[in-house]
């Protein structure tokens, strides 16, 4: 099929597609609060040829499109914001204080609408079925949405042969990047409760330190990496967030951290686990304190299949040209819950260029000033369409 009809469908819907996303970007809503987005896309697609399915996992939506076989593709696309307050000078920004689509998910959202409606258009045309997954809750670490959606049959009726997904990302509108393999890393967090004892501050050695205790774990956590990975490999653990003490004359007895640690392989997550442990329990003791340390296992590690990777490679090479697929040496240390879905089914998760001189500099993802180029709409609609008719034909 000639991709220039598929290129005249899109630019029918396009305005259409740019208005809805300025209005989800005008009313965000936070994980599992996604009802005026849900309610707005049942909205659309009740106008489409498509089996639609609600409430999936909170404010999940399915829709499935029946071609004229049995091998099924499944598109996702999610739906939340985050809890930052919008600082762009646009006509559509946010009206919900202090709530932002600063991750891009009203571009995901649209995009896959988008597709939605194109792939619509030519449903007689298509060998197979899609499934198109508007998904809440991935902002909500360490639980997600997309877990919760394939244990209520996000895979099944019909069984899912392949999927894609695709986030916007700072490099150039009109790109695509894809990285082979592990393409991001897994998310995992933790809690540290360290428990010491009350003095007046001016006889700490009345009292044990809890304060003292959890500067020195802060400090030697560090190492875990520099001492315990060889210098191929890569890791983060970072402390974003410290809590304790009452009062500047008074001894601590609680301090709790909170922090990620990002890792690219199950054997390192494992490893910084165990130090962890150990470093916490065995400094807090010494301080003559106690701790506690609560991990938990978040999203984990994107995964691209090689094979589907390299056919995604040819395909957006055919419409974008060799210059705009990217192909990324590292994979990011980003948390992606459309990791789930990569560990079920072979899958590709892309970065969509979303950077134009219209807003260079302001597309730095979970940041108030975020700015997505609304021309990656279009590329994003055909990167979903020229892979679901090449794959499926």
């Amino acid at each position: 099929m000639d991709f220039k009809e598929i290129e005249k469908v899109i630019d029918k819907y396009i305005d259409e597609i740019i208005e809805f996303r300025r209005d989800i970007h005008s009313y965000p809503e936070l994980s599992g609060n996604e009802k005026r987005t849900s309610e707005k896309v049942i909205e659309k697609l009740k106008k489409l040829p498509v089996e639609i399915i609600t409430n999936v996992n909170g404010y999940g939506v399915i829709a499935n499109l029946k071609g004229n076989s049995e091998k099924t593709i499944l598109l996702r696309g999610d739906m939340d914001a985050l809890p930052i307050n919008e600082k762009n000078d646009l006509p559509f920004i946010s009206k919900n204080k202090n709530i932002m689509h600063a991750c891009g998910h009203d571009m995901h959202t649209s995009i896959l609408l988008g597709a939605s409606y194109v792939l619509s258009y030519f449903k007689d045309k298509l060998n197979g079925n899609v499934k198109f997954m508007f998904q809440p809750s991935e902002e909500a670490s360490p639980v997600g949405g997309s877990k919760g959606m394939i244990a209520e049959g996000l895979l099944e009726n019909p069984k899912v042969d392949e999927a894609y997904a695709l986030h916007v990302f700072g490099i150039p509108t009109g790109s695509v990047a894809i990285k082979p393999g592990v393409a991001t890393s897994r998310s995992d967090r933790i809690d540290i409760e360290i428990f010491g004892k009350s003095s007046h501050a001016s006889i700490p050695s009345e009292g044990r330190d809890a304060i003292v205790a959890a500067g020195n774990i802060i400090t030697t956590i560090q190492t875990i990496i520099s001492r315990n990975m060889p210098p191929n490999q890569t890791a983060v653990i970072t402390i974003g967030k410290i809590q304790g003490g009452s009062r500047y004359n008074v001894l601590a007895d609680y301090v709790k951290l909170e922090g990620t640690v990002r890792t690219f392989s199950t054997e390192n997550a494992d490893m910084i686990k165990e130090r962890l442990q150990k470093i916490v329990e065995d400094i807090a003791s010494a301080y003559g304190c106690s701790a506690k340390l609560n991990y938990q296992n978040g999203y984990d590690f994107v995964y691209n299949d090689p094979n589907l990777s390299e056919a995604v490679i040819k395909s957006l090479t055919e419409i974008l040209g060799k210059e705009n697929v990217l192909i990324q040496s590292n994979p990011l240390p980003a948390g992606e819950d459309f990791s789930f879905v990569t560990k079920k089914v072979p899958s590709v998760f892309m970065w969509l260029g979303t950077e134009s001189n219209f807003n260079k500099g302001k597309c730095t993802l979970h940041s108030p000033d975020f700015i997505a180029d609304e021309n990656s709409l279009k590329i994003g609609i055909k990167t979903f369409c020229k892979l679901v008719f090449d794959r499926l034909n």
